[in-house]
């Protein structure tokens, strides 16, 4: 196998910058990208100001250019090479017989970013095969997230209609995911109830301060799985079995698991959007899921029992799909939120808001002009945020809300527009709401901003984030991620950056980087940066934002990507 390197030549990249001037409202700082790779999405910000995310797109990877049948590699230009390495991405690969490459690992910024591997390979296994992501830091400087398995190469013999021996090579896992906890370079793993022939999923998501983690395990197979499964070992002995129960088992769940929801409308123009086709991800699998609460100790291990959480509704008899919940924050006060698997008396199975106390699944709304939603964050002060999905001006669109568990009362979010598609990440315990927003109402294709809100404030503001920072900013800040109890905001940003191509051209492209927002000075106040030309330059030259979503598409794995932006699920 050869090694081959995409990584960009930049005439000058500095790893930290700090913007700020006496209007601006916030200073900015870019955390270091993680070393070999091109972008990076934050997720989550502690009291501390340790941000935790997501790298993505790694600059090089071991590649069996053999086995590809790439019989000259050196021929190849880097962006080939990008190219290459994309389409063996564990996320888009459909087949078992090809060689993995995990595109994310998990990020972990204090005054240095580190990336994390949190299992590494072991004897055969393939270096760079697995994906992790680091989804919430707690005030204990405690991380949590998920983790791929490592592939490894098997061979499987059969004996074809000819009485003559074929072997095959298949790449195999032991496990789909695990939930991983991470602190000071220690790690742990959390394990699943139910782990027959994949070996089952995990995901932690979440952590309050007193190490009660948030997230979803695999509790049983589904009818239908059990039945697919059923199909790869043929009860007549003279049938041709070409590949192993745990292949076929695989291929049954990258199916489910790249799903879309089609028994409602098309979500079109999101930043969010699985798909061209803007439909909604179902993030479905051979498995039964359910929402979990673990209590950890100092050192990561789990304490006690597991809480098992609820659905909103029980599995109607005659669906055979599997049924889930799943559990995305949790606050200090032991209160979860996410989503959950339901039913609407027209369109059939959606997910929904679901608020989760003492183990039972509760609805945020119950209204049915509603057919997705989310909740994302809940704070100390047990009000929840996320978005819900309905139909406006013929368009099925998102809409940011604050839901107060205490009073059972929803508010919806204005959002930059009437009908734009707004999605709220994280509440902070002052009522600060940050998220994204479509900015533009006259585009069919509509560009995206990061906003924050201040949800106790009567007649507040919706905040583009992009004018609270000088309008000289090399950013173009689409997404805000999380916010602290400072008031300091991590986001996602667009920045132009210059490399050297395989023939030697200065080029220009734009990176995603993550941005620390750090509240300034009293007199501060906002920019009108929308009629300076310089916001031309601040969206970046060589990459349209529906290049964007080819980064930011992690299979949901994502669903992966994050607890805080789970339309993926």
């Amino acid at each position: 196998m050869k090694k081959f390197t995409t990584k960009a030549i930049t005439a000058a990249i500095l790893s930290s910058l700090s913007l700020s001037a006496a209007a601006d409202l916030y200073q900015v700082e870019e955390v270091p990208t993680a070393d070999n790779f091109r972008h990076s999405f934050p997720r989550d910000i502690n009291a501390q100001n340790f941000v935790v995310g997501i790298s993505r797109l790694p600059e090089t990877a071991e590649i069996d250019f053999e086995r590809l049948g790439i019989e000259d590699p050196e021929s190849l230009t880097d962006e080939e090479i990008v190219n290459l390495i994309q389409s063996l991405a564990n996320e888009s690969t459909s087949t078992a017989q090809q060689q993995r490459i995990g595109l994310n690992q998990a990020f972990y910024f204090d005054t240095t970013t580190q990336a994390v591997e949190p299992i590494s390979p072991a004897g055969e296994q393939w270096e760079g095969s697995t994906d992790s992501f680091f989804y919430g830091i707690n005030n204990a400087n405690s991380a949590v997230g998920y983790s791929t398995a490592p592939y490894e190469l098997i061979e499987y013999t059969y004996t074809d209609s000819n009485d003559a021996e074929q072997t095959v090579e298949y790449f195999v896992s032991d496990f789909i995911t695990r939930g991983v906890w991470f602190n000071n370079g220690e790690v742990t793993q959390v394990t699943a109830p139910e782990t027959e022939y994949l070996g089952g999923e995990t995901a932690l998501m979440d952590i309050n301060d007193s190490g009660l983690a948030a997230g979803y395990a695999s509790v049983a197979v589904s009818p239908f799985a059990q039945e697919r499964i059923a199909e790869c070992t043929p009860e007549d002995e003279e049938a041709i079995v070409t590949k192993p129960v745990q292949v076929c088992a695989w291929e049954t769940w990258f199916s489910l698991k790249n799903s879309t929801a089609n028994n409602i409308e098309p979500f079109r123009y999101s930043f969010y959007a699985r798909r061209s086709s803007g439909s909604f991800g179902t993030n479905r699998s051979i498995y039964d899921v359910r929402g979990f609460l673990w209590q950890l100790d100092a050192s990561g291990n789990v304490i006690g029992e597991p809480q098992e959480l609820g659905t909103l509704m029980p599995r109607e008899e005659d669906d055979e799909n599997d049924f889930s919940s799943y559990a995305y924050t949790v606050n200090n006060n032991g209160i979860a939120g996410g989503q959950s698997w339901t039913y609407h008396p027209d369109l059939g199975a959606i997910k929904m808001p679901a608020i989760f106390i003492e183990g039972d699944a509760l609805p945020v709304t119950d209204d049915t002009k509603y057919r997705w939603g989310s909740v994302n964050d809940v704070n100390d002060n047990n009000v929840a945020t996320g978005y819900l999905a309905e139909i406006i001006s013929s368009k099925l669109r998102t809409t940011g809300f604050i839901y107060s568990i205490d009073n059972e009362e929803l508010t919806t979010l204005p959002g930059f527009f009437t009908g734009s598609s707004t999605v709220a990440n994280a509440i902070n315990s002052d009522g600060i709401v940050v998220g994204t927003g479509e900015i533009e109402a006259t585009l069919a294709a509509r560009d995206r901003a990061g906003f924050m809100f201040d949800t106790t404030e009567e007649g507040a503001e919706f905040i583009n984030l992009n004018n609270t920072i000088s309008c000289d900013a090399p950013y173009n800040i689409i997404e805000a991620n999380s916010i602290n109890d400072s008031g300091v905001i991590v986001a996602t940003a667009l920045k132009a950056e210059e490399y050297t191509d395989s023939d030697g051209e200065t080029q220009t492209r734009d990176v995603v980087v993550t941005l620390k927002l750090d509240p300034s000075a009293a007199d501060g106040e906002l920019n009108d940066c929308t009629e300076q030309e310089n916001l031309v330059e601040r969206q970046g030259a060589s990459l349209g934002f529906g290049s964007l979503l080819g980064f930011i598409s992690l299979g949901a794995l994502i669903s992966v990507f994050r607890r805080k932006s789970k339309i993926n699920s």
